[in-house]
């Protein structure tokens, strides 16, 4: 029998400061809101109504963050199949009225008392959830400063596994979707003509599939990249890497670097719009500048390098890249990452995504050595 179930991490910014949201449940345990999963529901829908259920607060869901699966013994109906769904989930308003029925209690706290409430009082298996979360806030210090380096789990939920080789097979392209759903990897990157089947590969495993427009010189019209973007979300694309319009940054035609981002965010008309800068190109006043437009455009990430040449992810340009869009903004680090303490470093250094096809090699603690 098989379990679904869908919640999150609440957040708010009261005065500027962040604050999360945990639960007391009925064991004495202090975790995240979450519940089953109703009929008709989307994994959304259901986490915003149980959060709203159990604590009160209406929220508006930020980010996917991480599916845990495990196992349990039920008295009346057998070994069930759990599969948790957690988002990250920004309040709308911060009144807390607990369902007293169902929970004991619920209360706002700093990262930090919430970091050690769920380290010393919760379960186990949120700690990644709420890792992934403070990672996607600008919080990696916290999660740092109390396990010291990063483990493989904790980083796959942040992970693009990538293939974009021009010579890839069906035959790899279906091992990079094993290799995701196993690893629960954030999730496959491929090239478009692979998106219809990863997705089909990856349907029910929580996986997304991204694919890439403009790529990889960014070179060709916003009307190309708008057209390639609608077809590969109609194909099952659920995150656009684009490059953006490199040539025209260097001519100093700032207006169409922005237009040609605004043109692809909406042919993706709510699906996630990565910005790829292709940092090897350019100095640090263009990285600034080019961050800015991404974020104006509306973009929901910056993300450093293509991987085909240039150059690939340093841990300056992810340090600028973050200072200069904020935390209302992921930024990508790709290209190169191919350990565990490569990625860790552009975790430190802002990133709160890492695209790799070394990805196992990472989570594993090795050293790869695959290329895009």
């Amino acid at each position: 029998m098989q379990e679904i179930s869908a919640g999150g991490v609440v957040y708010r910014q009261p005065k500027g400061e962040l604050e999360i949201l945990l639960i007391e449940d009925r064991y004495s345990r202090w975790t995240l809101p979450k519940g089953k999963k109703e009929a008709g529901e989307t994994d959304e829908e259901t986490a915003l109504r149980e959060i709203l259920e159990e604590t009160g607060v209406r929220g508006s869901i930020r980010h996917r963050l991480e599916t845990i699966r495990y196992r349990y013994f039920h008295p009346q109906h057998g070994d069930i199949a759990k599969e948790v769904h957690y988002f990250l989930v920004e309040a709308n308003d911060g009144e807390v009225t607990p369902q007293l029925s169902e929970i004991t209690g619920a209360a706002w706290m700093s990262p930090e008392a919430a970091w050690q409430k769920q380290s010393k009082e919760g379960y186990d298996n949120n700690d990644s959830v709420l890792a992934q979360a403070y990672i996607e806030l600008g919080l990696q210090e916290i999660v740092k400063g109390d396990h010291g380096n990063m483990n493989g789990q904790e980083l796959a939920s942040m992970i693009d596994h990538t293939l974009l080789k021009p010579e890839a097979t069906s035959d790899q392209i279906d091992r990079l979707c094993d290799e995701a759903g196993e690893h629960h990897f954030a999730s496959v990157c491929v090239n478009p003509s692979w998106v219809a089947r990863a997705a089909e590969k990856l349907k029910g495993t929580g996986v997304k599939v991204c694919t890439v427009v403009g790529f990889p010189l960014g070179a060709t019209t916003s009307e190309t990249k708008a057209f390639e973007t609608k077809e590969a979300i109609k194909n099952g694309a659920r995150e656009i890497d684009m490059v953006m319009n490199i040539g025209a940054l260097k001519s100093g035609d700032l207006d169409l670097v922005r237009e040609d981002i605004t043109t692809v965010v909406k042919a993706a008309d709510g699906v996630l719009v990565k910005v790829i800068l292709e940092i090897g190109l350019l100095n640090a006043d263009e990285i600034r500048v080019a961050s800015e437009k991404a974020k104006a455009a509306g973009a929901h990430f910056v993300k450093t390098s293509t991987g085909f040449g240039y150059g690939g992810a340093t841990e300056e340009a992810v340090r600028l890249m973050r200072k200069t869009v904020g935390e209302e903004m992921g930024v990508k680090a790709s290209g190169g990452v191919r350990d565990l303490a490569g990625a860790e470093k552009m975790v430190q250094a802002g990133a709160n995504r890492i695209g790799a096809s070394s990805s196992v090699a990472i989570v594993s603690g090795k050293q790869g050595s695959e290329g895009y």
